[in-house]
């Protein structure tokens, strides 16, 4: 089955809160103990109603399986079944958070047997989450799949359709939904691959094995697609030893991929944790964001901005983790009155 034909067809709160509305750009699901997580905004600390638990197991998060849709406050949060647990032998699969005021939507989404979660996204303007199946163990063929969420109210069952043989070994956490052209960019090798690229799925019109594009040197650690205007863009770890931001285009598959450089390289700035990237800002101001820590005297994770325009990276909040990012322009969030760590 080809990618084409598939398109068509909490934790209660232990806490007191006092209620504001607030405008929230950068979110994060942020661990609180071994069995739950939550909501914040990442640049204050500041959380919503949105809770994510798994008593009496610990709660353990996919790295990179995070995706939002932000019209409706809600986040999609691949978990793995804690080996130690009471159902060690439970599929992978999708919990919805909701952080606004609509309830999570019914219905469920489950990897199929001995596959995990490689990549989640939300595609907006046709409302459904798309991603990759994937075996870590490399023995099972993956599977790219798409689930409609009927505008944040039902998961339909996956339409998924097998990847062609010799894909892929992932880089994991690592990947962007392009939602002008319906493609999900990843990072990973082919079978017949010496060196990492860029794997574009095509979900519009293409077929089960990604193009691919050779990334010399550098490695990719996280990606964001700008949804203001489609434009790529990843944060690198140079072969000396620094990290950078570069915009990324590409031409035919098989040629290298073009990494255009943003700046001068920044001499202290830092190591990329995993989990999705994102963009937000002003016109003109807009910025990557990406979870890290710094290289010289690696501690606390941080959340970073990297200027699209110059490049030069900035610290926005010196302690906060996290699974991932994304971006919403307004939330209810609430004034913190007591301590956990973030505060």
């Amino acid at each position: 089955m080809s990618i084409p034909s598939l398109a068509r067809l909490a934790l209660c709160a232990s806490a007191a809160l006092v209620a504001s509305t607030s405008t929230a750009r950068v979110l994060t699901l942020s661990r609180q103990d071994d069995a739950t997580a939550i909501v914040r905004d990442a640049a204050s600390g500041d959380v919503t109603s949105g809770t994510l638990a798994n008593p009496p197991d610990r709660l353990l998060v996919s790295l990179g399986a995070l995706a939002a849709d932000d019209a409706n406050d809600l986040a999609y949060v691949g978990v793995v079944p804690d080996p130690s647990g009471a159902t060690p032998d439970a599929p992978a699969t999708v919990i919805a958070v909701a952080y606004g005021a609509a309830p999570a939507p019914v219905g469920t989404l489950a990897a199929p047997d001995g596959l995990a979660f490689a990549a989640l996204a939300f595609d907006p303007p046709r409302s459904r989450l798309v991603g990759v199946f994937a075996d870590p163990t490399g023995v099972l063929p993956g599977q790219v799949f798409v689930v409609a969420t009927h505008g944040g109210t039902s998961l339909d069952p996956a339409l998924t359709a097998p990847i062609d043989a010799g894909c892929c070994r992932f880089a994991s956490g690592i990947a962007a939904w392009r939602a002008a052209s319906q493609e999900l960019l990843m990072v990973g090798r082919r079978d017949v691959d010496g060196e990492d690229q860029l794997l574009r799925f095509d979900f519009a019109g293409g077929t089960a094995l990604p193009a691919a594009y050779p990334i010399a040197g550098d490695r990719v650690v996280s990606l964001a697609v700008d949804a203001a205007n489609g434009d790529v863009y990843a944060v690198l770890r140079s072969v000396l030893d620094f990290t950078y931001l570069a915009r990324v285009t590409w031409s035919t598959p098989g040629s290298p991929v073009t990494l255009s450089a943003l700046g001068s390289a920044p001499s202290t700035c830092c190591f990329v944790g995993g989990g999705p990237g994102t963009i937000d800002g002003a016109v003109g101001e807009r910025a990557m964001f990406v979870l890290g820590k710094a290289a010289d005297t690696p501690a606390a994770m941080q959340l970073y901005a990297f200027d699209l325009a110059s490049g030069v990276p900035s610290v926005v909040n010196p302690a906060m983790d996290g699974f991932g990012l994304w971006t919403d322009g307004a939330v209810v969030v609430a004034d913190v009155i007591f301590a956990d760590g973030f505060d």
